[in-house]
């Protein structure tokens, strides 16, 4: 995300396939950018597989930029624990949401930073990043709430481990622990949802962020829709209030189930909230078609039958940060498309 000045905000990270380098630093390095002097920050909204790939490779090639992840985890004993584990190379596996992390805190301890090293633990309200004329570009957490934390750093220790390797943190870092950002310019507005979710409780999710009292009041032209378009990350009146109408809206998709995210009711239920619904990919998996015979075969020979994957995309949505208001344009990559 160019935040003006050549200044950029990478939240979260992903790499393409057959590509060892994360989609940020390859979409800088074709665009004849430095990564390494030209991002300033870089936000972990929370540590899912499909939101954290490649993220300690950004960590490493920008050394000047601010490290933010969720307040949820501002715990010595939680950084202590996976330190020492991936020291010991034993209980965090290789190629994991575990090991990403990991390999972030390997990377501050080599560089004397120490092991509690993000710059920036984001919750509720905090200002991850302020610039441009008169500050008025302005980059705002809007959650984890303080009921969000406080539950976590209870048992964040007992939570974090089990008896055999680690992959992921899984009942330790649920999705109303992910950090929701609202970007304020003079030009556009936009609101990046992350996985946060509805919660039963008004301390949680998105209840919590509509109670709070120091988010902005401005609404968003465009919206990054949350947890990959799911009924559950979205609510009307987050929506109502927040968000301007008939906005400029992104989708990314998920294909890692045997039935994709966003499912059909998902995208009738955006359309009806916009006629500007976009997806990085689509449809997000192609299921091979169903032969008498033939599947008997294959299913004989295999152990596990997958869809096929569509090769990824992104929707690039340009505007200006300094005339007010600014028409954006948005241009396809890969097989992104309008929906």
């Amino acid at each position: 995300m160019h935040l003006g000045d050549g200044n950029w905000f990478v939240i979260d990270s992903c790499r393409f396939p057959r590509s060892k380098t994360p989609a940020a630093i390859a979409y800088l390095e074709k665009l004849k950018i430095n990564p390494s002097s030209a991002i300033q920050s870089i936000l972990a909204t929370h540590w899912h597989d499909d939101h954290v790939k490649g993220l300690a490779d950004i960590v490493r090639r920008c050394p000047q930029a601010t490290f933010a992840m969720s307040a949820a985890l501002e715990q010595k004993q939680f950084f202590q624990l996976v330190y020492e584990a991936n020291e010991s190379n034993k209980l965090v596996e290789a190629s994991s949401t575990a090991s990403e992390f990991a390999d972030i805190l390997d990377h501050f301890a080599e560089t004397g930073r120490g092991i509690v090293a993000p710059g920036v633990f984001a919750s509720e309200g905090t200002i991850l990043y302020l610039g441009g004329v008169d500050e008025s570009v302005r980059v705002q957490a809007l959650s984890p709430s303080s009921a969000a934390i406080t539950s976590c750093k209870t048992d964040v220790v007992a939570k974090l481990m089990t008896n055999s390797t680690t992959r992921c943190f899984r009942r330790f870092d649920p999705n109303d622990l992910s950090v929701a950002v609202q970007v304020s310019t003079p030009g556009l507005d936009l609101l990046l949802k992350a996985d946060l979710e509805n919660s039963d409780s008004k301390q949680l999710g998105w209840q919590a962020v509509l109670s709070s009292k120091v988010r902005t009041k401005r609404t968003s032209q465009l919206v990054k829709v949350g947890h990959h378009g799911s009924v559950n990350a979205h609510n009307d009146d987050a929506w109502s209030s927040m968000v301007a109408p008939n906005p400029l809206a992104v989708v990314t998709p998920y294909s890692r189930l045997a039935d994709p995210l966003p499912r059909e009711y998902d995208i009738q239920r955006i359309k009806s909230l916009t006629n500007q619904l976009y997806v990085t990919t689509w449809p997000p998996s192609s299921r091979p078609p169903r032969r008498r015979g033939v599947d008997s075969d294959v299913g004989s020979a295999t152990k596990v039958r997958r869809a096929r994957h569509r090769e990824p995309g992104f929707v690039r949505v340009r505007f200006s940060i300094k005339q007010t208001p600014s028409t954006p344009t948005i241009e396809f990559y890969g097989s992104a498309k309008q929906l």
